[in-house]
């Protein structure tokens, strides 16, 4: 994939002993793998950080990846770092949970992570008081120009290992920008916390329970800090409980969700009782030693768009089950990586009297300088929920990103996005005004252990 050896040596201290433990992976000329989710990106190759087991082998020496049997409670980046990650492989993380060869085999035991999201963001906007970068409140800026900067996100993982086939998950978080003036999303939260049931290694099924980010689409993004339409349209997360079957590029998922309302999309109109429904199925297809194709799809039965109001938190605001549908495909190929995804609600949005859709369409291309990875990328998403000619019709998002990656498990990013459209969901027919264009440089690093 790269055309370039690197070898890469992270040192990692083991929490609960003196023993230090060495990770080396041997980066060859890579051919075209693909994740568990969608196409691995050139980052997650650094941090062997999203890919299953068959797939690893070819392109990381996993002999020299060892994990301390000596602690029980340990750092484990190449398990943490996809697990905690807010842009790519959002709807199948339970996967990483039940496959020894990601976690070392190492029962019972316990894995610590922590992200770090900071962001400087500098913009204009055409219209005074309206901001449509749809990465921080559109309340939180007033006049024409914008300078900011924030801790976006920090979230903490905690994984814990009780037997081979029984694992728990849960993340805490703090951020100003995915917090509301509710008990469970507060600035600070529990993100998500579940179980997950299954062994890779002996059986293709799994099962899993609680609150996590639910198995449907994509949602992922190929731009290095901010994310597409897509998600920020219709990005689930709810409590439940689900099963699945996952073998040889193929992961078949379902699950059964609490009622009333989910953070984000999810949504039902009964509390205490499983009546909503998501499903998920993606298809991973090798094409030679450089290339590959994915594609996936996905049904959510119950989603906020089914009320006569436009709001985030009410659960009293309800109505007929208005369902979502979702395609993706990513093509591989060398360093040249393209991405599409597609989302449509079944029916019209009460509030608009309009379908809700989002989609994307980006590219990325993978080099080095100086033996270090830079990703260039271009992604155009769109989300639609009003008539043609409306003030409320889109929001559309340009980025055009670059990041590079002087560590493994850190990363700087600095994009151009053009915002176009202001429509958001709360009183969207009242303040909508499609005329509004913001021009951003956002500033992004990352870091992760």
């Amino acid at each position: 994939m790269f055309g370039a050896r690197n070898l890469l040596l992270i040192n990692m201290i083991m929490i609960g002993s003196v023993t230090e433990c060495s990770v080396a992976q041997t980066i060859q000329q890579a051919p075209a793998q693909l994740g568990g989710h969608s196409f691995v990106s050139s980052e997650q190759y650094f941090s062997g950080a999203d890919f299953d087991d068959s797939r690893l082998s070819s392109i990381v020496d996993q002999s020299e990846f060892q994990i301390s049997r000596s602690s029980a409670v340990r750092l484990n980046p190449r398990l943490t770092q996809p697990l905690m990650d807010f842009q790519n492989r959002q709807s199948d993380k339970e996967l990483l949970l039940i496959d020894p060869a990601r976690y070392g085999g190492v029962t019972p035991g316990l894995d610590l992570g922590a992200q770090f999201r900071a962001s400087a963001m500098f913009g204009t906007t055409n219209t005074a008081d309206k901001f449509s970068y749809l990465g921080r409140f559109p309340t939180d800026f007033t006049g024409t120009t914008v300078t900011d900067a924030r801790m976006v996100h920090a979230n903490q993982a905690f994984v814990g290992h009780f037997t081979p086939w029984a694992h728990g998950y849960m993340e805490t978080l703090f951020s100003d920008v995915f917090s509301f003036d509710a008990a469970n999303q507060g600035s600070f939260q529990v993100r998500q916390a579940y179980v997950a049931l299954g062994d890779l290694s002996q059986s293709p099924f799994y099962a899993f329970a609680g609150k996590k980010t639910v198995s449907f689409g994509d949602m992922g993004t190929l731009s290095p800090f901010s994310q597409s339409m897509v998600w920020h349209y219709f990005s689930p997360l709810a409590e439940g409980v689900g099963g699945g079957y996952a073998v040889d590029g193929f992961n078949l998922s379902v699950a059964a969700l609490n009622g009333s309302r989910g953070i984000r999309v999810a949504d039902s109109d009964e509390r205490g009782h499983l009546n909503n429904v998501a499903i998920n199925a993606l298809f991973d297809w090798p094409l030679g030693t450089n290339a590959g194709l994915s594609l996936g799809g996905g049904f959510l039965r119950g989603t906020i768009y089914d009320g006569q109001t436009a709001e985030h938190l009410d659960a009293s605001v309800t109505g007929e089950f208005n369902s979502i549908w979702d395609v993706s495909a990513a093509f591989h190929w060398g360093p040249w990586v393209v991405e599409a995804e597609y989302v449509e609600t079944f029916e019209p949005w009460p509030v608009t009297n309009h379908r809700v859709t989002a989609y994307r369409l980006e590219t990325a291309w993978d080099l080095f300088f100086n033996d270090q990875l830079v990703r260039l990328s271009g992604s155009w998403s769109e989300g639609i929920q009003g008539p043609a000619g409306s003030e409320f019709e889109f929001n559309r998002q340009l980025v055009i990103g670059i990041s590079h990656h002087p560590a493994p498990n850190v990363r700087v990013a600095l994009e151009y996005v053009r915002s176009s459209g202001f429509a958001p969901l709360i009183a969207i027919t009242n303040v909508s005004d499609k005329s509004v264009v913001q021009d951003s440089i956002v500033l992004g690093l990352v870091l992760t252990i």
